[in-house]
């Protein structure tokens, strides 16, 4: 960001912190991409954006709180650095950091048939392990972020143990 637009955001800033509400969107359209863009480094791609607004969201809730004697735009960097950590430690605690991409495998060509065969068994028999829980369980198992709370941790675990005692009644301990 050049000279010229920290300046401007900082101005508005100071503005918003004024009680100036016609502030808001210069602030939204000089501060928006850079934030986004700095938080998508640090998130999952799917949760970057609801950070971002979380972000937002802390900056008005905070702006009363706003020293005019500091950069604008490193208070904000401040503030998304805050709400990145305690995403990530959303998902940390409820153990939902897995990696999407890791779901869906591409067939490495050095695959033999066998291994090929395997994986694919392998994947249908989950499917039909999956198929025979409750549309509850499969709404829970499929949806991390669908509830929050220890509420929903423990519908998650039990979810996952009948999953897991369905399996190997089906397809034995392996």
């Amino acid at each position: 960001m050049d000279r010229a637009r920290r300046k401007t955001l900082h101005e508005a800033m100071v503005r918003l912190s004024d009680g100036d509400r016609s502030a808001f969107p210069l602030l939204i359209d000089q501060l928006w991409p850079v934030i986004l863009s700095f938080i998508q480094r640090a998130v999952p791609a799917q949760d970057a954006e609801d950070v971002a607004q979380q972000v937002f969201v802390s900056i008005c809730a905070r702006i009363s709180d706003f020293d005019r004697a500091r950069d604008g735009l490193s208070w904000a960097f401040g503030i998304a650095s805050y709400e990145i950590m305690t995403h990530r430690r959303k998902l940390q605690r409820r153990k939902e950091s897995f990696d999407d991409s890791a779901l869906v495998r591409i067939t490495d060509p050095a695959e033999t048939p066998e291994q090929a065969l395997i994986r694919h068994d392998l994947s249908a028999a989950l499917a039909s392990a999956i198929g025979e829980l409750s549309e509850a369980d499969r709404v829970t198992l499929g949806l991390p972020v669908a509830a929050q709370g220890a509420t929903a941790r423990k519908r998650r675990q039990r979810a996952v143990d009948r999953l897991r005692t369905l399996w190997r009644t089906l397809y034995g301990r392996s």
